[in-house]
Protein backbone atom coordinates (compact mmCIF):
# COMPACT_ATOMS: atom_id res chain seq x y z
CA UNK A 1 0.00 0.00 0.00
CA UNK A 2 1.29 3.40 -1.04
CA UNK A 3 1.63 6.03 1.90
CA UNK A 4 -0.08 9.15 1.60
CA UNK A 5 2.48 12.25 0.97
CA UNK A 6 3.17 14.77 4.07
CA UNK A 7 1.55 17.77 3.36
CA UNK A 8 3.48 20.65 4.57
CA UNK A 9 3.06 24.20 5.61
CA UNK A 10 5.86 26.73 5.27
CA UNK A 11 5.68 29.95 7.92
CA UNK A 12 8.08 32.64 7.67
CA UNK A 13 9.04 33.44 4.19
CA UNK A 14 11.55 35.58 4.26
CA UNK A 15 15.46 34.98 3.73
CA UNK A 16 15.88 32.05 5.13
CA UNK A 17 11.98 30.75 4.36
CA UNK A 18 12.34 31.28 0.80
CA UNK A 19 14.88 28.62 0.99
CA UNK A 20 12.81 25.75 3.30
CA UNK A 21 10.04 26.46 0.72
CA UNK A 22 11.88 25.97 -2.69
CA UNK A 23 13.21 22.72 -0.88
CA UNK A 24 9.98 21.22 -0.04
CA UNK A 25 8.26 22.25 -3.01
CA UNK A 26 11.28 19.66 -4.65
CA UNK A 27 10.99 16.93 -2.59
CA UNK A 28 9.06 14.15 -3.60
CA UNK A 29 8.13 12.71 -0.55
CA UNK A 30 5.57 15.30 0.79
CA UNK A 31 3.41 17.95 -0.77
CA UNK A 32 3.32 21.56 -0.05
CA UNK A 33 0.21 23.15 0.96
CA UNK A 34 0.42 26.09 1.94
CA UNK A 35 2.92 28.94 2.73
CA UNK A 36 2.39 31.66 5.21
CA UNK A 37 3.99 35.03 5.68
CA UNK A 38 2.60 38.39 7.76
CA UNK A 39 3.45 39.79 4.25
CA UNK A 40 1.80 37.69 0.81
CA UNK A 41 3.93 39.45 -1.91
CA UNK A 42 6.95 37.64 0.24
CA UNK A 43 5.55 34.47 -1.05
CA UNK A 44 6.64 33.54 -4.42
CA UNK A 45 5.68 30.66 -5.77
CA UNK A 46 5.73 28.51 -9.06
CA UNK A 47 3.14 29.14 -11.62
CA UNK A 48 2.31 26.00 -11.76
CA UNK A 49 1.70 25.41 -7.91
CA UNK A 50 -1.30 24.69 -5.80
CA UNK A 51 -0.22 25.94 -3.80
CA UNK A 52 -1.72 28.38 -1.28
CA UNK A 53 -0.91 31.88 0.79
CA UNK A 54 -2.31 33.49 3.31
CA UNK A 55 -1.09 35.43 6.68
CA UNK A 56 -2.84 33.80 8.97
CA UNK A 57 -1.11 30.49 10.05
CA UNK A 58 -4.14 28.81 12.06
CA UNK A 59 -5.78 28.62 8.73
CA UNK A 60 -3.90 26.31 7.64
CA UNK A 61 -4.04 23.67 11.17
CA UNK A 62 -6.71 21.15 8.85
CA UNK A 63 -4.44 21.18 5.82
CA UNK A 64 -1.89 19.92 6.80
CA UNK A 65 0.59 17.49 8.92
CA UNK A 66 3.65 19.37 9.75
CA UNK A 67 5.25 22.61 9.38
CA UNK A 68 8.65 24.65 8.62
CA UNK A 69 8.63 27.50 11.12
CA UNK A 70 11.03 29.82 9.71
CA UNK A 71 9.81 33.21 11.51
CA UNK A 72 11.80 35.49 13.68
CA UNK A 73 12.62 34.36 17.25
CA UNK A 74 10.10 35.69 19.19
CA UNK A 75 7.51 34.14 16.93
CA UNK A 76 8.68 30.81 17.05
CA UNK A 77 7.68 29.28 21.33
CA UNK A 78 3.82 30.66 20.08
CA UNK A 79 3.52 29.06 16.99
CA UNK A 80 5.07 25.95 17.32
CA UNK A 81 3.12 25.24 20.25
CA UNK A 82 -0.16 25.59 18.30
CA UNK A 83 0.72 23.17 15.97
CA UNK A 84 2.06 20.92 18.54
CA UNK A 85 -0.84 20.68 20.88
CA UNK A 86 -2.69 19.98 17.56
CA UNK A 87 -0.54 17.28 16.93
CA UNK A 88 1.54 18.46 14.14
CA UNK A 89 5.40 17.64 13.65
CA UNK A 90 6.99 20.93 13.74
CA UNK A 91 10.44 21.67 12.05
CA UNK A 92 11.75 25.04 14.15
CA UNK A 93 14.62 26.90 13.12
CA UNK A 94 17.23 28.02 15.78
CA UNK A 95 17.28 29.51 17.78
CA UNK A 96 14.94 27.03 19.09
CA UNK A 97 13.09 30.01 21.26
CA UNK A 98 13.59 32.95 23.82
CA UNK A 99 13.99 31.29 26.23
CA UNK A 100 14.93 27.84 28.07
CA UNK A 101 11.94 27.88 30.07
CA UNK A 102 9.95 28.02 26.19
CA UNK A 103 12.10 25.70 24.97
CA UNK A 104 11.39 22.84 27.74
CA UNK A 105 7.47 23.44 27.44
CA UNK A 106 7.77 22.40 23.40
CA UNK A 107 9.98 19.47 23.87
CA UNK A 108 7.60 18.29 26.66
CA UNK A 109 4.68 19.25 24.54
CA UNK A 110 5.73 16.87 21.50
CA UNK A 111 6.56 14.49 23.65
CA UNK A 112 3.03 14.35 24.66
CA UNK A 113 1.83 14.64 21.84
CA UNK A 114 3.64 12.05 20.45
CA UNK A 115 5.02 14.38 17.08
CA UNK A 116 8.37 15.05 15.87
CA UNK A 117 10.22 18.31 17.05
CA UNK A 118 13.38 18.95 15.22
CA UNK A 119 16.03 22.05 15.48
CA UNK A 120 17.14 23.84 12.46
CA UNK A 121 21.42 23.48 13.51
CA UNK A 122 22.35 23.42 9.89
CA UNK A 123 25.94 23.12 10.58
CA UNK A 124 25.47 19.08 11.79
CA UNK A 125 24.64 18.33 8.20
CA UNK A 126 27.92 18.76 6.78
CA UNK A 127 29.91 16.44 5.56
CA UNK A 128 32.93 17.73 7.72
CA UNK A 129 30.42 17.59 10.94
CA UNK A 130 29.65 14.22 10.29
CA UNK A 131 33.31 13.18 9.98
CA UNK A 132 34.20 14.85 12.83
CA UNK A 133 31.69 13.09 14.90
CA UNK A 134 33.24 9.91 14.04
CA UNK A 135 36.53 10.36 14.89
CA UNK A 136 37.04 12.58 17.68
CA UNK A 137 36.80 10.57 21.15
CA UNK A 138 38.72 13.04 23.63
CA UNK A 139 38.51 16.42 22.51
CA UNK A 140 40.82 18.35 25.14
CA UNK A 141 40.81 21.85 23.43
CA UNK A 142 38.63 23.47 20.77
CA UNK A 143 38.89 27.29 19.10
CA UNK A 144 36.25 28.67 17.00
CA UNK A 145 35.70 30.95 14.89
CA UNK A 146 32.65 31.84 13.31
CA UNK A 147 32.48 35.02 11.17
CA UNK A 148 29.48 36.73 8.95
CA UNK A 149 28.89 39.99 6.98
CA UNK A 150 26.65 42.32 8.76
CA UNK A 151 22.89 41.36 7.31
CA UNK A 152 19.98 43.18 9.36
CA UNK A 153 17.75 40.65 9.30
CA UNK A 154 19.36 38.81 12.06
CA UNK A 155 19.38 41.49 14.95
CA UNK A 156 16.35 40.45 16.69
CA UNK A 157 18.69 38.33 18.60
CA UNK A 158 22.30 39.12 19.75
CA UNK A 159 25.24 37.59 18.20
CA UNK A 160 25.63 34.65 20.39
CA UNK A 161 21.83 33.46 19.40
CA UNK A 162 22.30 34.81 16.04
CA UNK A 163 25.67 32.47 14.79
CA UNK A 164 27.33 31.28 18.05
CA UNK A 165 24.21 29.12 18.74
CA UNK A 166 26.16 26.74 16.11
CA UNK A 167 29.06 26.21 17.69
CA UNK A 168 27.24 25.59 21.19
CA UNK A 169 26.11 22.81 19.07
CA UNK A 170 29.25 21.56 17.85
CA UNK A 171 31.32 21.99 20.48
CA UNK A 172 28.96 20.10 23.35
CA UNK A 173 28.27 17.76 20.92
CA UNK A 174 31.69 16.93 20.18
CA UNK A 175 32.82 16.90 24.10
CA UNK A 176 29.81 15.77 24.70
CA UNK A 177 30.61 16.78 28.92
CA UNK A 178 28.74 18.33 31.54
CA UNK A 179 29.52 22.48 31.75
CA UNK A 180 31.18 23.47 34.53
CA UNK A 181 32.16 27.31 34.01
CA UNK A 182 31.71 29.93 31.38
CA UNK A 183 32.94 33.65 30.84
CA UNK A 184 32.52 36.09 28.15
CA UNK A 185 33.04 39.12 26.64
CA UNK A 186 30.91 41.01 23.93
CA UNK A 187 30.39 44.09 22.48
CA UNK A 188 27.82 46.26 20.88
CA UNK A 189 28.84 47.81 17.95
CA UNK A 190 26.33 48.73 15.51
CA UNK A 191 23.31 47.32 16.87
CA UNK A 192 21.54 47.51 19.79
CA UNK A 193 22.76 44.27 21.17
CA UNK A 194 26.01 41.77 21.29
CA UNK A 195 27.52 42.25 18.13
CA UNK A 196 31.02 40.65 18.34
CA UNK A 197 31.78 38.04 21.36
CA UNK A 198 34.43 35.41 22.46
CA UNK A 199 33.67 32.98 25.03
CA UNK A 200 35.20 30.55 27.38
CA UNK A 201 33.49 27.42 28.00
CA UNK A 202 35.37 24.90 30.44
CA UNK A 203 33.97 20.94 30.84
CA UNK A 204 33.76 18.65 33.36
CA UNK A 205 36.84 16.28 32.30
CA UNK A 206 38.99 19.63 31.75
CA UNK A 207 38.19 20.09 28.14
CA UNK A 208 37.93 24.21 27.23
CA UNK A 209 36.43 25.25 24.04
CA UNK A 210 37.22 28.78 23.67
CA UNK A 211 34.54 30.55 20.64
CA UNK A 212 34.63 34.03 18.76
CA UNK A 213 31.57 35.06 16.93
CA UNK A 214 31.14 38.06 14.92
CA UNK A 215 28.52 39.82 12.73
CA UNK A 216 30.08 42.48 11.58
CA UNK A 217 33.28 41.55 9.76
CA UNK A 218 34.08 42.21 6.21
CA UNK A 219 34.01 38.20 5.65
CA UNK A 220 32.54 35.05 5.92
CA UNK A 221 34.44 32.49 8.28
CA UNK A 222 33.32 29.03 9.98
CA UNK A 223 36.49 27.19 11.25
CA UNK A 224 37.21 25.43 13.82
CA UNK A 225 40.24 23.89 15.12
CA UNK A 226 40.25 20.43 17.55
CA UNK A 227 42.82 18.83 20.06
CA UNK A 228 43.50 15.57 21.01
CA UNK A 229 46.27 14.13 22.36
CA UNK A 230 48.98 13.91 19.72
CA UNK A 231 46.79 14.87 16.77
CA UNK A 232 44.67 17.83 15.95
CA UNK A 233 42.04 19.16 13.09
CA UNK A 234 41.84 22.35 11.38
CA UNK A 235 38.53 21.94 9.35
CA UNK A 236 36.71 24.64 7.27
CA UNK A 237 32.91 24.30 7.46
CA UNK A 238 32.70 26.68 4.60
CA UNK A 239 34.36 25.03 2.36
CA UNK A 240 34.02 21.66 3.67
CA UNK A 241 37.46 20.65 4.40
CA UNK A 242 39.26 19.40 6.76
CA UNK A 243 43.29 18.96 7.94
CA UNK A 244 44.00 16.52 10.05
CA UNK A 245 47.52 16.54 11.77
CA UNK A 246 49.33 13.43 13.73
CA UNK A 247 52.17 13.76 15.51
CA UNK A 248 54.87 12.19 13.90
CA UNK A 249 57.05 9.11 15.59
CA UNK A 250 60.58 10.07 16.01
CA UNK A 251 62.05 8.58 13.07
CA UNK A 252 59.99 11.15 10.61
CA UNK A 253 61.08 14.65 9.86
CA UNK A 254 59.08 17.08 11.39
CA UNK A 255 56.53 17.16 14.63
CA UNK A 256 53.44 16.47 12.28
CA UNK A 257 52.09 14.37 9.44
CA UNK A 258 49.54 16.11 7.41
CA UNK A 259 46.54 14.57 5.51
CA UNK A 260 43.93 16.64 3.60
CA UNK A 261 40.00 15.84 2.94
CA UNK A 262 38.21 17.33 0.97
CA UNK A 263 34.31 16.82 0.85
CA UNK A 264 32.09 17.72 -2.28
CA UNK A 265 29.74 20.58 -0.82
CA UNK A 266 26.08 19.74 0.10
CA UNK A 267 22.92 20.92 0.41
CA UNK A 268 22.80 20.92 4.05
CA UNK A 269 19.17 22.77 3.89
CA UNK A 270 18.33 19.99 1.61
CA UNK A 271 19.85 17.42 3.42
CA UNK A 272 18.21 18.81 6.50
CA UNK A 273 14.34 18.89 5.77
CA UNK A 274 14.70 15.39 3.91
CA UNK A 275 15.62 13.92 7.35
CA UNK A 276 12.50 16.00 8.69
CA UNK A 277 10.50 14.41 6.82
CA UNK A 278 11.82 11.22 7.03
CA UNK A 279 11.68 11.31 10.75
CA UNK A 280 7.61 12.04 10.12
CA UNK A 281 7.52 9.23 8.69
CA UNK A 282 9.05 6.83 10.90
CA UNK A 283 12.60 5.75 8.88
CA UNK A 284 14.11 8.69 10.78
CA UNK A 285 15.55 10.38 13.62
CA UNK A 286 15.93 13.91 13.91
CA UNK A 287 19.72 14.43 14.01
CA UNK A 288 18.73 17.54 16.16
CA UNK A 289 16.10 17.37 18.14
CA UNK A 290 13.75 19.48 20.60
CA UNK A 291 16.50 18.58 23.93
CA UNK A 292 19.31 19.44 21.88
CA UNK A 293 17.91 22.13 20.27
CA UNK A 294 16.76 23.39 24.21
CA UNK A 295 20.41 22.57 25.33
CA UNK A 296 21.79 24.81 22.81
CA UNK A 297 19.57 27.25 24.27
CA UNK A 298 19.83 27.10 27.35
CA UNK A 299 23.85 27.71 27.20
CA UNK A 300 23.36 30.68 24.64
CA UNK A 301 20.95 32.28 27.53
CA UNK A 302 23.83 31.73 30.26
CA UNK A 303 26.26 33.20 28.00
CA UNK A 304 24.36 36.11 27.17
CA UNK A 305 23.49 36.92 30.71
CA UNK A 306 27.68 37.32 31.27
CA UNK A 307 27.71 40.12 28.59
Amino acid sequence: MKRKKLNIGVIGIGYLGKYHLEKFINNRQCNTKWAVDSNLDNIVIPSNSSIKKTTNYKEILSDIDAISLVTPTKMHYKIAKFFLENKKHVLIEKPMTQTTLEADKLVKLAKKKKVILQVGHLERFNPVMKKLTKEITNPLFIEVHRLAKFNPRSTDVNVVFDLMIHDIDIVTTLIGKRIKNISAFGKKIITKSTDIANVRIEFSGGAIANLTASRISQKNERKIRVFEKDKYYSVDFMNSNIKKYIKNTQNKKGLFSFKEIQYDKTDALKDEINNFILSCIGKEKPLVDGLQGKSAVKTATLISKLL
